[in-house]
């Protein structure tokens, strides 16, 4: 932000940071069929909005124009809502921002936003902290407590900066660096990532062996059905397992509770019989 940009500021950095916080709050909240997000958006500019616009009737104006179909992904999409604040900010202070304006900035970049926030923060931080939390968990470890603590804390301090770095550059720097391809390059190195510690996990966590055991003629020792897998690839069962459920969930998208099911019936019945 330039000398002169910052002489014509009306809005100070508590202000910015209160409409990021109540935008956290409520992001993911305060959300319908009609304008998803629109009332979230809109109540997290309202006090900037009031201070910028004094007059009742340009003050009604600005909360039906931020009340409008708005939908993102509430961390990394908060760059999109700091930057409508500064377009905002340069409408009250005179310049000429029309709605159209405004309206096009938002719904150009609320997608693209959302897109790398749900596979960066959701897919990515989300399962990777909650993962190694429950992990901690599993074995009494009170670390799971400030593991699992860690992601809201992480994105609510990324987001804040998000928020502040969208107001201050303004939409152009976001759409520059969209199309320089660094976000995909970070998205896919986070995702490669989270495969790893997945992987990780799923063979720490994701018990499955063979019980059952045979005895060759003349043999002195019974022949272990599992050690010969573990001798050729080790975990080789729990990857089928992760694969299986992974092909599962692609066909039969959120069908969890049948999965749980299923799971559990196969697991009795195999135990039952002595095969796991």
């Amino acid at each position: 932000m330039t000398e002169e940009e910052k002489s014509q500021q009306i809005l100070t950095k508590k202000d910015i940071n209160n409409a990021w916080r109540t935008w956290w709050l409520y992001a993911e909240v305060q959300s319908n069929n009609v304008v998803f997000q629109g009332l979230s958006h809109m109540l997290s500019l309202m006090d900037s909005l009031r201070k910028l616009y004094p007059d009742d009737d340009d003050y009604r104006e600005a909360l039906k124009r931020n009340g409008q179909f708005y939908n993102t992904e509430g961390t990394i999409g908060a760059v999109v809502n700091g930057m409508t604040l500064s377009m905002e900010e340069e409408r009250a202070t005179g310049e000429n921002v029309p709605d159209e304006v405004m309206y096009s900035m938002r719904t150009a970049l609320m997608g693209p936003m959302a897109g790398i926030g749900d596979s960066l923060v959701w897919g990515t931080c989300k399962t990777i902290s909650l993962s190694i939390a429950t992990t901690f968990a599993l074995s009494g470890n009170l670390l799971a407590v400030p593991v699992a603590l860690m992601f809201p804390l992480v994105t609510y301090f990324i987001g804040r900066w998000l928020y502040g770095l969208g107001y201050d550059l303004g939409r152009t720097a976001v759409m520059n660096m969209l199309k320089s391809g660094i976000m995909d390059k970070i998205i896919m190195a986070c995702g490669m990532l989270g495969l790893m510690v997945m992987g990780a996990l799923s063979a720490e966590n994701v018990a499955l062996e063979i019980a059952t055991e045979f005895t060759l003629e003349n043999a002195a020792d019974p022949i272990s059905i599992q050690g010969m897998i573990d001798a050729v690839a080790p975990g080789l069962l729990p990857l089928a397992v992760i694969g299986l459920v992974y092909l599962y969930l692609k066909k039969h998208n959120n069908k969890y509770g049948l999965l749980i099911v299923g799971i559990i019936g196969l697991s009795i019945v195999a135990s039952f019989f002595g095969i796991v």
